[in-house]
């Protein structure tokens, strides 16, 4: 009879206060001006590159072991895919200016800066544990697949 009081009390507590953050809601990663929102799905790294995922849209991608955006130092790297048929999710990341908006677990940032890469240049040096707190965003350039868009932005 104890056991059955035990499960039950538990259970009550359970649905009650909810499921914890093994089953919390993920993160977004939020832009007003180009109408992202969408899921922050963590993924390995191999071979200094993050192993993103296929999802097209409404998905993103950041390192598994890499520093939560809300960290008072470091960087955090989305990925992104973009398409030239319009339907990624990062397809208009490379119209962000200074001073945009990006929101993404509670936190919000502001561009500083955008870049474009060759693609074959090596994202490491994006990854910092260390200097003021900002996060990266990275996708393929929509109408250049050789380049890719990066967006600087410090956390506010």
């Amino acid at each position: 009879m104890r056991r059955v009081a035990l499960l039950a009390v538990t259970l009550c507590a359970t649905l009650l206060a909810g499921q914890g953050a093994a089953h919390a809601a993920p993160d977004r990663l939020q832009i007003a001006r180009t109408g992202t929102d969408a899921v922050v799905v963590k993924v390995p790294a191999r071979n200094d590159t993050l192993d993103v995922g296929s999802r097209l849209q409404g998905t993103v991608y950041t390192w598994a072991k890499g520093d939560p955006p809300c960290d008072p130092t470091g960087s955090t790297v989305y990925a992104g895919h973009a398409w030239r048929s319009g339907n990624g999710v990062a397809d208009r990341w490379g119209r962000l200016r200074t001073g945009d908006r990006i929101r993404v677990a509670g936190c919000r940032f502001e561009v500083v800066r955008r870049e474009f890469w060759a693609a074959s240049r090596r994202m490491g040096a994006l990854y910092s544990v260390s200097g003021p707190p900002r996060i990266v965003l990275v996708a393929c350039k929509a109408d250049d697949y050789s380049k890719r868009t990066v967006i600087f932005a410090r956390k506010l």
